[in-house]
């Protein structure tokens, strides 16, 4: 994503606070930043996220006394402190997506009237940009900070006929799976209809699935879906790779263990003839005396 956005001449500050910005009188506004370095431009656009719309609820009056600007405290069957009152959507925080908030208020209703629900343990998000991005699943990082074996793998939409015919040289698909089972854990997807491309993913998901449903599925020709083929194809040749790797180290731990044995009847061969040597030299003694 940082490298397209470097092609579209984009600069991208990672890891910076900004302190302040100014205008000058000529119009041009310079944006401070902690690290002491100062940007330039004609505009700049400050995005501080999204903040639940609370102000005019007098929560207060409600008995919700205490609670942050825009947000609402609750526990985990999304009862606020006042039990009989619940919160969902943006006013609670993360995600604050569409999708997720109406899985959240299905489920207040649910444990408001005591109805048993089994919550979508495989939730997406979506980002509508120029390219869309998905995911659904732990990102690599979480993955290694769990010490969880995982495999990736690869598919760029150029490389699919689809993709070739809109035109989309940037789009990718990445598939982590765990290593011995090769059961899925996650979809990322950059590029075009990548919002859309994610659910086949999370079906496969929620069932317990493996790559080897990608491989062994026939998709649409032409269809940007049929990354998923290649992405699985892609992780079960990495696997290969290691499986020539481990069977080869397997080899070499046999013949080093065929060198050992030879090493050990040698040194006992030489060992038992210094003892004969040793033997025929105490019988000489013995006949001399």
């Amino acid at each position: 994503m940082l490298h397209h956005a470097r092609s579209l001449e984009m600069k991208i500050r990672l890891g910076e606070e900004v302190t302040s910005i100014v205008r000058s009188s000529s119009g041009a506004v310079a944006v401070e930043l902690e690290s002491k370095k100062r940007l330039v431009a004609d505009t700049v656009l400050f995005s501080v996220g999204r903040t639940g719309d609370t102000d005019k609820l007098n929560l207060e009056a409600a008995g919700l006394e205490g609670c942050k600007p825009g947000r609402i405290e609750i526990n985990s069957d999304l009862q606020t402190p006042v039990p009989h009152i619940y919160a969902v959507g943006d006013v609670i925080g993360f995600p604050a997506l569409a999708s997720t908030s109406m899985e959240q208020g299905r489920r207040a209703v649910c444990h408001a009237f005591g109805h048993p629900f089994e919550p979508c343990k495989t939730i997406p998000y979506g980002l509508y940009t120029i390219p869309e991005i998905s995911m659904i699943g732990p990102t690599e990082e979480q993955l290694t900070k769990d010490r969880i074996p995982y495999e990736v793998g690869h598919a760029n939409f150029n490389q699919i006929a689809r993709g070739q015919i809109i035109g989309d040289q940037v789009g990718m698909l990445k598939l982590l799976f765990q290593r011995d089972t090769r059961k899925l854990l996650a979809v990322h997807i950059i590029g075009d209809s990548a919002t859309e491309l994610v659910h086949i993913g999370q079906t496969v998901m929620a069932f317990g699935g493996t790559i080897d449903y990608f491989c062994d599925a026939v998709f649409n020709y032409p269809t940007l879906a049929e990354c998923y083929k290649v992405a699985a194809f892609d992780g079960r040749n990495r696997l290969c790779l290691e499986e020539s790797f481990q069977a080869a180290e397997s080899a070499d731990e046999v013949a080093a263990a065929f060198d050992l044995d030879a090493t050990l009847a040698e040194l006992q061969g030489t060992q038992e003839g210094a003892d004969n040597e040793a033997n025929v030299s105490e019988e000489a003694i013995a006949e001399t005396w």
